[in-house]
């Protein structure tokens, strides 16, 4: 890692901890003050909740109170005294009553007491109609909502055992009011705050003040009708891309729950406009780094990276490679001096460069003069071989191949010869070796691309004839030879494989560390000078590689690029 990079990433190092500490900080606020929202919130909701469940639990009282009252007792039984003046005047003392209850509560509310048995009826003002059918229909002991007229009814019973049997009933007291009433309870509780509030049922209309925003509050309604609701509770939801913090309350008495909502973006519009300025300052911070980033990489980077390109290009050969100087700074100095010492080695390297051609092309000749002996050596003994069995035509074969070997390596005006010339010289070994071992499989197989190449002279021919002496020869049932040219990834490698008993693991391992060591006594000559030579001619990466053949025999790889 350079220090460029290091720069950089203290940089990034001083940049990333702020962030996190204020992206930490921001959720930390968020969360306090959307837990203080949501207290004040329901604290609040718990106030309107209390006046509306004192005004609805009023109501409730005041008709089982009236029930008690001896005047309303004195109604169920007036038939039994005949007497019409007393009738109408306990009909008026009830009247006045009832209004007189009617006024004490918050909640404008209306009041009616029957008679199940004389049939009659009473309200705020005088005698009402009496409707059995409706009566008995609708009387229930529990608060219920009565949408066509938007009122909520409650009736009481006396005797109260028979509470849903309004035909048993003595005296049966109906209390009502509208819904009107909570409405405008919602008026005072929203009017100088955000978000609103509202009484829900599930699959029941709404009850909400006169809102802005009617289509959002059914939104939120068929939301919390998904809900599995509690007594109380509170939630967070996203309805078009905008937060609302909800918490609702149950009322017990009218078995409705009492909702509140307060849109979240405007309360916390202040720490998000906050947010927007840090990260506009942290922008401008990262913007000036770039800046001091920027400055470094001209003025440090790049003068480094020339350096060291060149010295790269010092070490691959390139002695004429020189820097130009860009500006004036600290290395200005550094790189003049470069270009002197890249001009002092350049003209060194010049003085010695023809001596080192002459000492290669010397050592080359030396080496492929060692292989021609040894050929030859062979190729004697296998004539005095056949000699002896008098095999006339093999003889004359051999000497035919054999000239025609040595006219190819006697020609020393080219020291190196093309991949198709070397392959006509192994074709014409392995006939002579045919001659002599009938098993001979031989498979040849060198690409098109590959016959053109120029490679050092007598190369391939050592290596198939060390397959043939010490990989078939010694095993009876072995004859297969296989020769393949490829061309991977830039690299030209020719394979000379046999099947014969082949090597161990270990002594691949040791032959391969052998060819690289200087020649001796114990090494054979053929692969050490192969091996050499296309390390000599080409790059020291080149050479001879062994490798296990299948299902068993030696694999000699020969690449150079």
């Amino acid at each position: 890692m350079n220090n460029f990079t290091k720069v950089n990433i203290l940089i990034l190092m001083l940049l990333i901890p702020v962030l996190i500490m204020y992206a930490y900080s921001y959720r930390t606020s968020i969360r306090v003050l959307q837990q203080n929202i949501q207290d004040s919130q329901m604290s609040r909701l718990s106030f309107l909740f209390k006046q509306l469940n004192d005004n609805v639990n009023q109501l409730s009282m005041m008709a089982n109170v009236l029930l008690k009252d001896p005047n309303v007792k004195e109604f169920r039984d007036l038939d039994l005294y005949g007497d019409e003046i007393n009738f109408f005047k306990t009909v008026q003392i009830i009247s006045q009553k009832l209004n007189l209850q009617s006024v004490a509560n918050t909640f404008s509310n209306s009041i009616v007491i029957y008679a199940p048995r004389i049939q009659k009826a009473i309200g705020q003002y005088s005698l009402v109609s009496y409707d059995a059918q409706d009566l008995y229909g609708h009387a229930d002991p529990n608060w219920r909502y009565d949408r066509e007229t938007g009122q909520f009814i409650l009736y009481a019973f006396d005797p109260i055992y028979e509470n849903n049997v309004a035909a048993n009933a003595r005296l049966i007291a109906k209390v009502s009011f509208k819904s009107d009433n909570i409405v405008k309870m919602l008026d005072n509780y929203h009017s100088e705050g955000t978000g609103e509030t509202f009484l829900f049922r599930p699959g029941a209309r709404t009850i909400v003040k006169s809102s802005d925003y009617p289509a959002l509050i059914d939104q939120i309604a068929d939301q919390i009708g998904q809900w599995k609701l509690g007594e109380q509770g509170n939630a967070t939801v996203d309805i078009e891309g905008s937060s609302y913090m909800i918490n609702y309350l149950k009322s017990n008495e009218l078995g409705w729950y009492l909702v509140d909502y307060v849109p979240l973006q405007n309360i916390l519009s202040p720490i998000t406009a906050n947010r927007k300025f840090f990260y506009l300052f942290l922008g401008v911070m990262l913007l000036v780094s770039l800046m001091i980033s920027y400055i470094l990489y001209q003025n440090i980077r790049i003068p480094i990276k020339d350096l060291i390109r060149s010295v790269q290009q010092l070490k691959k050969g390139n002695y004429s490679t020189r820097i130009r100087v860009k500006s004036d700074n600290e290395f200005t100095f550094l790189i003049l001096k470069f270009n002197e010492m890249a001009g002092e080695i350049e003209n060194l390297i010049g003085k010695v460069y023809a001596e080192e051609i002459r000492s290669r092309e010397a050592t080359l000749k030396q080496l492929q003069s060692q292989i021609n002996p040894h050929f030859l050596y062979n190729c004697l003994a296998f004539m005095k071989s056949m000699a002896v069995l008098e095999e006339k035509e093999s003889i004359v074969a051999m000497a035919v191949n054999l000239s025609k070997y040595y006219r190819y390596t006697t020609r020393n005006e080219r020291q190196l010869v093309t991949v198709r010339e070397e392959m006509e010289l192994v074709r014409h070994y392995l006939a002579i070796q045919n001659l002599q071992m009938k098993r001979l499989s031989i498979h040849i197989d060198i690409p098109p691309t590959m016959l053109d190449l120029p490679i050092p002279r007598l190369l391939i021919q050592p290596v198939v004839e060390n397959a043939i002496i010490h990989g078939i020869e010694s095993d009876p049932d072995a004859g297969r030879i296989v020769i393949r040219g490829e061309q991977v990834e830039g690299e030209n490698w020719i394979t000379v494989e046999d099947d014969g008993p082949g090597m161990s693991d270990e002594e691949r391992l040791a032959l391969s560390k052998k060819i690289n060591l200087p020649l001796t006594d114990e090494i054979g000559c053929g692969l050490w000078n192969v091996h050499q030579r296309l390390k000599y001619q080409f790059d020291p990466e080149s050479g001879l590689v062994f490798e296990a053949s299948q299902p068993s025999g030696l694999k000699v790889i020969l690449h150079w690029k």
